[in-house]
């Protein structure tokens, strides 16, 4: 394993230990008797990161080995792949905060469907509206909020 992947480890960990120790103690309120504690999903979080930093620390030095690394280099179609999602989220993002939520959903369901290739409309048109109109139900009408 290469030696940044034992800094990376120790940094991560050191990192997480600070965060359960001294950061969420400090920064996160008290939660009343009948609620969730603020600070229950960042201990979470932190100790995820901090038990992955064990793995990958003990995998760079040699006491945890799962396999071999395969060291082939990502192809491009799959970086080109990767930047049409992020700017496909992006877009979605700024639909939802400028125009409309449907919008935004219409965009990121299609989008990728017509990206992969598939051309059949009744797919493109059939899969957007049942989703949508399945996700106002449910919140609409079953459990009674709004989004955005």
């Amino acid at each position: 394993m290469p030696k940044s992947d034992l800094i990376a480890g120790i940094v991560l960990l050191v990192f997480g230990l600070a965060m359960l120790a001294v950061v969420i103690p400090t920064q996160t309120s008290e939660g009343g008797d009948a609620t969730i504690s603020p600070a229950l999903l960042p201990q979470i979080c932190s100790v995820g990161i901090t038990g992955l930093a064990v793995l990958l620390t003990l995998q760079a030095t040699g006491r945890l080995r799962r396999g071999v690394a395969a060291g082939v280099a990502v192809p491009a179609a799959e970086w080109w792949a990767m930047l049409a999602v992020v700017l496909a989220v992006g877009a979605a993002i700024a639909l939802f905060v400028w125009v409309s939520p449907a919008v935004a959903a219409v965009l990121l369901i299609v989008g990728p469907m017509l990206y992969m290739g598939e051309r059949r409309i009744w797919l493109v048109v059939g899969i957007p509206a049942a989703l949508i109109v399945g996700a106002w139900f449910l919140f609409y009408r079953v459990l009674g909020t709004a989004i955005g």
